[in-house]
């Protein structure tokens, strides 16, 4: 009997990776509802049922013009594995791409007489089109997702396109490594099931083997063969009996090395797909998106976006080229490279003193919204910047744009704080329990002065209408937040003495060291128009002392 002969989906010749092409009526299980992702123009595509084993273990949508996977549908089952197949160097074709009559299975370029290149190549990509490029042969559907037979299935190209490798090797390993993490925890173990798709925007102009690039020049191939993705992305969705265990999210991002993960809701990745793809109609990925606006999702996101991000050493490793503007990077790369070139340098000695964050805002309006959002869900606070032409401290200048701008610190009650109740600065110590106290404090200036510290979040009290915290003994204190360094006439507040009550019932800081002093806008209150035809805003709370204010 010739081996390639089957019977139904068995095959006779165990071991054997094989794929059925054409439809996903036996794969159906790996869909959320059974139902394939929609709106993806179908002309010139294969509906590709990966099969390992005599066992279907994910399905791929395949673009034979492009030679990249459109995308690959999966599910994650379980975290641990207990041995693990060695990675694979030559990594399977699909021959039935070219002859779906002649050739039922999934083999290894090599591994049939019958096959030839040419007939491989018309529909798909070669092993040797990744040989000698700048791109690895990127998993859409992830190996490290799988166990035993289910890991060796993902190594086959129908399953591959090429990826960046800083951004296949750093960015999106990191992301699949957390991602697994966090599936295991919230919808594994909590008898859910985790529906993934992942996928690739081909790009209709950068194609690899590109042949500036190819340093083996005594051989012969073609060229511009294979797409080079524009944009990859993932698609999750945590099925579960119970509604409020049940959550989708959804990942996007640029397939270069200087790349910004997206963390969205899977209806805005629905969107940006139908643009990216340029599809006539919509994009659904999954049946009624999966409960796509659930708490659960959104916090997993967060915990995910911050887990990505937890050190300052990955957030410069990973995050220097879109931290910074392009025109400060470049400044920066150039003092360091002539720094670095001085024969009398002592790196031993040499220390990095001081970094900051800044974030930047069309409007004060818009500030405003982040500002109390960053503030009350978490422990930062966005500190208002004067605009670039009343800032001598160049925070707005160095953020490269003529946008408003905020610094971010951590609020004034987490441990360490060098920053009072009502916004001095501490003299010669930290706030604390000194003393002998049972309240924190510290000294505000050499002669002494002192004032209470916060120990929790400066919030405003629902019986007073003002500003409060708790001192640590019980009592609570007055204070302001951190929120602002500009005067109602948009001048910088002293560097430090931003907008604070000092001890006043309005806010207010010292412009210079010479005691002058101007107020600040309350910071339940922006400058603005508010309904009249010039700009002001409240200096005192609650809602009290308006004055007519430079935005």
């Amino acid at each position: 009997m010739d081996w390639r002969v089957l019977l139904g989906c068995i095959s006779l010749w165990a071991g054997l990776v094989q794929a059925e092409v054409g439809t996903f009526d036996t794969c159906r299980e790996y869909f959320y509802h059974k139902r394939e992702p929609r709106g993806f123009d179908t002309d010139n595509k294969a509906q590709i049922c990966q099969r390992y084993n005599n066992q279907c273990h994910f399905a791929t949508l395949y673009d034979k013009v492009n030679r990249v996977p459109l995308w690959s549908a999966y599910i994650f089952r379980r975290s641990f594995c207990q041995e693990q197949p060695p990675r694979r160097n030559k990594w399977f074709v699909e021959p039935q791409l070219g002859d779906p009559s002649k050739f039922m299975e999934m083999l290894l370029e090599d591994e049939e007489p019958a096959l030839t290149l040419d007939m491989l190549k018309s529909k798909q990509a070669l092993n040797e089109d990744y040989e000698d490029t700048s791109y690895d042969r990127g998993h859409l559907n992830p190996n490290s997702f799988h166990c035993g037979d289910g890991n060796v299935a993902t190594f086959t190209l129908t399953n591959s396109a090429p990826i960046e490798p800083c951004f296949n090797r750093i960015r999106w390993s990191k992301l699949e490594k957390n991602l697994k993490k966090q599936l295991s925890r919230n919808c594994v173990s909590e008898n859910g099931t985790p529906y993934l798709v992942t996928g690739a925007v081909p790009s209709a102009t950068k194609k690899i083997p590109i042949e500036d690039e190819d340093k083996e020049g005594d051989r012969t191939r073609e060229y511009n063969r294979v797409s080079v993705p524009s944009h990859i992305w993932t698609a999750v969705c945590c099925d579960h009996r119970d509604s409020n265990h049940k959550f989708s999210f959804a990942f996007l991002a640029e397939n270069k090395a200087e790349s910004r993960l997206q963390f969205i809701h899977v209806k805005q990745l629905n969107s940006e797909l139908a643009s990216l793809y340029q599809t006539s109609g919509q994009i659904s990925i999954f049946a009624d998106n999966c409960n796509a606006e659930s708490q659960r999702g959104h916090e997993i996101l967060s915990e995910m976006r911050s887990a990505l991000n937890d050190a300052f050493q990955i957030l410069l490793t990973d995050g220097y080229s879109q931290l910074l503007p392009s025109e400060v990077r470049n400044r920066l790369d150039q003092e360091t490279s002539q720094l670095m070139k001085n024969t009398n340098l002592d790196q031993n000695n040499m220390k990095l003193t001081n970094i900051r964050f800044l974030m930047t805002f069309p409007s004060l309006a818009d500030w405003r919204d982040y500002f109390e959002k960053t503030y009350n869900e978490d422990n930062l606070a966005c500190v208002l910047a004067p605009a670039a032409g009343a800032d001598p401290s160049g925070v707005a200048k160095a953020s490269g744009t003529s946008a408003r701008v905020c610094t971010l610190q951590q609020q004034k009650h987490l441990p360490y704080s060098g920053l009072t109740a009502q916004g001095w600065s501490c003299v010669g110590q930290v706030c604390g329990y000194h003393e002998g106290t049972a309240y924190s404090w510290c000294y505000t200036s050499y002669k002494k002065d002192w004032d209470y510290c916060c120990i929790d979040k400066c919030t405003v009290n629902r019986g007073s209408n003002q500003y409060q915290c708790s001192r640590g003994d019980g009592e609570l204190t007055k204070c302001s937040p951190q929120y602002s360094t500009v005067t109602v006439s948009g001048k910088a507040c002293r560097a430090d003495h931003p907008c604070g009550l000092y001890g006043k019932s309005y806010f207010w800081c010292y412009t210079d060291y010479q005691n002058n002093w101007e107020y600040c806008c309350s910071p339940r209150h922006y400058c603005g128009n508010h309904d009249y035809d010039y700009q002001w805003c409240y200096t005192k709370d609650p809602q009290a002392s308006s004055q007519h204010c430079t935005p």
